[in-house]
């Protein structure tokens, strides 16, 4: 992925695509599907592009203005670097997932009440995310299933 340019990820279904948030914390502009988790990854026009499912023509649209437009392209690869959250990458999963077990080998009862567990375990921490620190969105994003 370091040699890549752009990145395509044309997924019809998906969870969370990892290597969407690899593409971007490498500053690589994407090009992906409105599928599954990944509209809470790509910040379109900013990081990136989304596409409906099937959509090729815009794609293509997309693909040859990031190729033939450097400004946009620097612009783009600039803001990806910087857009990424850690909560996605391997230190926040493997953080998160030390939170839960710490948590539950003392017993305890977590009641989410609809907050993230990024969130949680940085507030017991007493490191909660200032509002300059990019993260995901909070809120739920339709995508059309």
């Amino acid at each position: 992925m370091s040699a890549a340019k752009i990145v395509l990820q044309l997924s019809s279904r998906e969870g969370f695509e990892v290597k969407v948030s690899e593409a971007i914390h490498k500053g690589k502009p994407i090009i992906a599907t409105r599928a599954g988790g990944i509209p809470l990854q790509v910040q379109h026009e900013k990081n990136g592009y989304l596409v409906e499912v099937g959509d090729s023509d815009a794609v293509a649209k997309h693909l040859y203005k990031l190729w033939t437009d450097p400004k946009l392209y620097k612009d783009m690869c600039a803001f990806a670097k910087v857009s990424v959250s850690d909560e996605v990458g391997t230190f926040g999963n493997a953080a998160a997932w030390m939170y839960l077990a710490t948590k539950f080998a003392a017993g305890e009862k977590l009641k989410p009440n609809g907050k993230w567990i990024n969130d949680m375990m940085r507030e017991d921490c007493k490191q909660p995310y200032s509002e300059e620190e990019p993260r995901l969105p909070r809120k739920v994003i339709k995508t059309g299933y």
